[in-house]
This record gives C-alpha cells, sequence and structure tokens, in this order.
C-alpha cells in the first residue's frame, strides 16, 4: 500500500512544471543575484561549495566531501516577478538518509520579505529516484516588488540551480541585513541542518531570520573536530561573530587539544571579533545513561574551564553559552532520534539562542 501513496495522493507526488506554463531562467549564479552565506562563491563561482577549491588538498577527505553541500547558503534578491520555478541538479542521489527528508537534503526552501519579515512560501518536492528535479514554487501573485530567499540544499552538492520568473520581470538587490558581517557558526551535523525537512528550518538559518543578520554555515556532520585547517579557513571571513559549536564531534581529550589552538587562529585576525563557546544540547540517552551523562557534562566543563581561564587572561570577548538551556531536555517532538532536532527542536534553539548572540553583536556601552 505505501508504495501506491503517491497515486493516491497527489499531494505526495514530485512537482513537475504544468506543460504551457512561461518562464524566462536565470542562472543561480548570475550577477543580478546576491548569494548570501558562501564566503568563498565568487571565488568558486560558479560552484556552490563552503569551502574555495585551493583548500581540497588541504582538508580531510571527509570535511571537503561535506563542504561540498551548500548548507546555509542562499540565493536572495528583489523582484516584481508573479511567479516562479526551479530547475535543479545534484551529485547525488535525493534521499539518501534514514531520518532525514528528502526535502531537508536536497530540497530548495523559498522565503519572501524582507528582515525579521521573511516568511516560508514555497518549497520544493525532490524525486528521490533522480539526480536533478524541477518545480514550481508561485504562480499568480500581484506584480509587486519583493524580497526572495531560495535556501539551497542542506545534504547534497548542488550541481545547477535555475530560476524561473515570469517574462519580464525585472531584478534588484535583496534588502540589506541589520550587520553588513556575517555571524558564523563552526560544527557538527546538528549545525549543518540534520536532520531538518527543509533547508532554512535549522537552527542556523533560523536564528539569522529573527536577528535579521547574515549567517555561515560551517557545520560538517560527523567532522566538526576542531582541525587548524579549518580554523585557518574560517578565519578568512570578516565576521561579527564566531560561534564554535562542534563538542558534539569530540572526546573530552580531543576538545581540550584542539580548542586552544583554534581559538588562537581566529584571534591572531580577529582579535576584537567576540567567539561564542557554543555546548552541546543534551540528548535523550542522557536521562537514563550515566556514561552519557557524564560524557556531556565532560564536554561542557571542558568548555567552560578553557572559557574561564581566557577571560582571566583578559580576553574579555570569548563567551559560553549552555546548550543545555538551548534544548530542554525532554521537549516534546524535538528530535527525530534522540540527538539530531526536528524542525522544532531547531524553532525551539534559535529561540533560545538568538537572545544570547543579540547581547554579543550589541553590547552595552562600556
Amino acid at each position: 500500500m505505501t508504495s501506491k501513496i503517491s497515486r493516491l495522493d497527489r499531494n505526495f507526488r514530485a512537482q513537475k512544471i504544468a506543460p504551457g506554463d512561461s518562464y524566462v531562467w536565470v542562472d543561480g549564479a548570475d550577477r543580478r543575484l546576491t548569494v548570501r552565506g558562501l564566503p568563498w562563491f565568487d571565488e568558486n563561482r560558479p560552484g556552490y561549495a563552503r569551502f574555495p577549491a585551493r583548500a581540497q588538498k588541504k582538508l580531510r577527505e571527509a570535511v571537503w566531501s561535506l563542504a561540498q553541500c551548500p548548507a546555509g547558503g542562499r540565493i536572495c534578491f528583489r523582484s516584481n516577478t508573479t511567479r516562479m520555478a526551479v530547475r535543479v541538479t545534484l551529485a547525488e542521489p535525493s534521499g539518501n538518509q534514514p531520518h532525514m527528508p528528502a526535502t531537508g537534503q536536497s530540497g530548495i526552501s523559498l522565503y519572501a520579505g524582507a528582515g525579521q519579515a521573511c516568511r516560508p512560501w514555497s518549497g520544493t518536492k525532490p524525486d528521490i529516484a533522480k539526480l536533478g528535479y524541477e518545480g514550481p514554487l508561485f504562480d499568480s501573485v500581484t506584480p509587486e516588488w519583493r524580497d526572495f530567499t531560495l535556501y539551497l540544499p542542506l545534504y547534497n552538492p548542488l550541481t545547477t540551480l535555475k530560476i524561473g520568473v515570469a517574462p519580464g520581470s525585472s531584478f534588484k538587490p535583496p534588502s540589506p541585513h541589520l550587520l553588513a558581517k556575517p555571524v558564523v557558526f563552526y560544527g557538527t551535523s546538528i549545525t549543518q541542518g540534520g536532520c531538518a525537512s527543509l533547508p532554512g528550518s535549522d537552527f542556523v538559518a533560523t536564528t539569522g531570520r529573527i536577528l535579521d543578520v547574515d549567517v555561515v554555515n560551517l557545520g560538517f556532520s560527523g567532522n566538526g573536530q576542531g582541525e587548524p585547517e579549518v580554523a585557518k579557513l574560517m578565519a578568512e571571513v570578516d565576521a561579527s561573530l564566531f560561534v564554535l559549536d562542534y563538542a558534539a564531534n569530540s572526546t573530552v581529550e580531543s576538545l581540550t587539544q584542539t580548542l586552544p589552538g583554534f581559538v588562537q587562529t581566529l584571534r591572531r585576525r580577529h582579535p576584537k571579533t567576540p567567539i561564542a563557546l557554543l555546548s552541546i544540547i543534551p540528548y535523550w540517552r542522557t536521562a537514563w545513561s550515566i556514561p552519557a551523562l557524564k560524557h556531556h557534562e565532560g564536554l561542557r566543563d571542558a568548555l567552560i574551564h578553557f572559557y574561564s581561564d581566557q577571560r582571566r587572561k583578559g580576553d574579555a570577548r570569548l563567551h559560553f553559552i549552555d546548550g543545555l538551556a538551548l534544548l530542554p531536555l525532554g521537549t516534546s517532538g524535538a528530535s527525530v532520534d534522540g540527538g539530531h532536532p526536528s524542525d522544532h527542536g531547531f524553532q525551539v534553539m534559535a529561540t533560545n539562542l538568538a537572545p544570547q548572540i543579540e547581547r554579543l553583536l550589541y553590547p552595552p556601552p562600556s
């Protein structure tokens, strides 16, 4: 029966552009559009990788492979189009994970509106059997100037993206964010967006919309391990804030070993930029497993000890954010597997994280 659901309910089918629908197709790398969240895009153009091509030989294969996924990348513009569609080609099958929807892995999400008024409008339904898909996003709206943001796939390399608009449509640059410099997140699968149902519903993107700030997502699933090569690349970005969220891919020993060098690398190029250390959110098993609880507490303690030591040494711009406060243990519907958040879990995280980031971006006058 389940194999026939798409035959029984049309809403479960991969989307297609209706025959006869007329679009003008624009490449996602077209210079009339603005790419946000991918700091090396101009260097990589037209590719959508999260690190520059020159870094390939310096990074572990796993990190380089994950960097090809454009998590956090957005195509932004203003347009008076009355309809929109996309054509996408991918490097891998659209749905190859057991606990994350293909829409989150490989889909495109459309948001409309500027600043904190940015709201979801539409999204794609990838064809999980193919490396490409197309789909309409909206049709028959009034020809008004609107800000549009297309969130790119979280867990699949994007080979090409074409955006279809109504004939005669025009483009303008998107509305600016409140801050010119982005907030840069480095971390794990949870940072990358596992297991959001759509690009844009992860906690990094959601925090960005709440605060109306640009964000860069340098989450690497299972491979946020605090490597010096990654720190050097991250330090190339002129950020308003760096958030280090990689404890979940560490042991207490490895975190203690890597954290001082990682922070020092950022400090050498950004002596006055705030850096936030984000501790691990609680997993379900910490409620019943003493070893799991001790592991989580050990990671949290390592961050607190390093933070306290550096503050005593004079780094007043190093901060600690407690992951226990971002997603309280036992929050209903907040996780898909006891570790990776659902959309609801990500929303709770972002809602609790945003005020803490806001106080670092806009500190009171000294």
